[in-house]
């Protein structure tokens, strides 16, 4: 009896494992899209294994918005895909795939492919256009290239043929024109319309006119480092500018120029290959403020200024030093005391041959004596009680008045000077009495 329930038990175990085995084989349905090709592509497993003859049906998600010309019903082939039409642009779609009484399903984003394209770049410099098909650059596409205004011109009209890059590069515009370009692949073609640009090209401009002018040099609205550049006086002026001569721009396209001594126009010209640019330019100066500097100082500045400059700077700071040097005085220019004191000399010598001549002052007749009553006294030879200390009186005169003429044809004609001179004769106007000048008059 036990022998009967143990073979009973293994084969209800047996059948069990063999029920388990089937619905394993059964395993389930799996549906998947493919889009990375030109065509999307449906493809149904089972277990991973290919399934044959799967139905597969195709639906618009949002079909009141959307519409996709592969929707509807298909049938896997051998591999278990199904190929579907290529959509005209982007789309959702719901496909459902069913395979005896199993059934998957999976929702689908189908994207247009991008199909001939053409794009143009740099179109403010030499254009380059440049034709994809799905985003893979086409070699020897047809490329026509034509002006939108027919009374417009652009030397880049014609008929071009891609590169192994899929592009084609057109000269730059002489001038702002709007052209048409159209690309041609076999029996597809696509076209686009663009603004061509003309390139800034070289160009030169001059800043700080008015303190050390800095010269920058662009090309195509970038720095021209290396550019040439030559700074020239312009014509008809009877000034000169020590900046004169040939530089050469820095990394940054720039030149700085030493700052004008006085006004002057300048002619500057930047050269970089075969192009040329020029502008003219008025330098002012800056005022007193560079003359109050050291002059020693102002050598030192413009041999930094001048250091880069072609050709040597030698003639160029001795030109400086002697047109700046502050002992080169003109002509014209007085002494120490300036030229108004040389007329203040004048006038002192005119006061002084005045002076001399007034009464008292040492010019009167030997036998003429003034006294303090207005009279006359007698003769050289007459005697009086002071005789001695007047003629000592009169030479003291004399030796003043001589002395007063010495300061007044002195170099600095200085007032002070002057004005002691006029206390000095002052002085001898009431010291200076002739003969006569004792306690009484002597014998007739």
């Amino acid at each position: 009896m036990r022998e009967r329930t143990t073979a009973i038990l293994l084969v209800a175990v047996v059948a069990l494992g063999a029920m388990t085995g089937v619905a394993a084989a059964d395993g389930h349905l799996e549906v998947s899209v493919d889009d990375d090709g030109d065509a999307p592509v449906v493809t149904v497993t089972e277990n991973g294994t290919a399934v044959a003859n799967a139905t597969v049906n195709v639906s618009v998600v949002d079909a009141a918005n959307e519409s996709y010309s592969g929707a509807g019903e298909y049938e896997t082939d051998a591999n278990g895909s199904v190929e579907l039409p290529t959509p005209e642009e982007d789309v959702t779609v719901a496909v459902v795939a069913a395979a005896e009484n199993d059934s998957a399903s999976v929702t689908a984003d189908l994207e247009a492919p991008d199909g001939l394209e053409i794009e143009v770049e740099d179109t403010d410099g030499e254009p380059v256009v440049t034709v994809t098909d799905n985003d893979t650059a086409v070699e020897n596409a047809s490329v026509n290239v034509t002006t939108a205004d027919e009374n417009a011109s652009y030397a880049g009209t014609g008929d071009y043929e891609t590169d192994a890059n899929g592009t084609v590069t057109l000269p730059a515009a002489a001038e702002d024109v709007t052209v048409d370009v159209t690309a041609e692949v076999e029996n597809d073609s696509v076209s686009t319309t663009v603004d061509l640009e003309a390139p800034e090209g070289l160009e030169v401009d001059v800043e700080d006119t008015d303190g050390e002018p800095v010269v920058t040099v662009t090309d195509d609205g970038e720095a021209a480092a290396n550019a040439s550049v030559n700074v020239t006086t312009a014509e008809g002026q009877n000034v000169t500018y020590v900046g004169e001569g040939t530089y050469e721009t820095d990394a940054n396209g720039t030149v700085t120029l030493p700052a004008a001594d006085e006004n002057v126009t300048v002619d500057v010209t930047a050269e970089v290959g075969n192009e040329t640019a020029s502008t003219t330019v008025d330098l002012t100066t800056e005022g007193d403020d560079a003359e109050a500097k050291p002059f020693g100082q102002l050598v030192r500045e413009f041999i930094e200024q001048v250091s880069d400059r072609e050709g040597g700077i030698g003639a160029a700071v001795s030109d400086f030093v002697t047109e700046n040097n502050p002992g080169n005085a003109p002509d014209h220019a007085g002494g120490p005391g300036g030229p108004d004191d040389a007329g203040d000399a004048d006038e002192n010598d005119e006061s002084d041959e005045n002076e001399s001549d007034a009464p008292g002052n040492g010019n009167a007749p030997d036998h003429a004596g003034q006294g303090n009553d207005g009279g006359q006294g007698p003769p050289a030879h007459a005697g009086n009680g002071n005789g001695d200390d007047g003629g000592d009186e009169g030479d003291d005169a004399d030796e003043e008045n001589d002395g007063d003429a010495e300061e007044d044809d002195a170099e600095d004609g200085a007032e002070d000077e002057e004005d002691d001179a006029e206390e000095d004769d002052d002085d001898d106007d009431d010291d200076g009495a002739g003969p006569g000048n004792g306690n009484g008059n002597g014998p007739p």
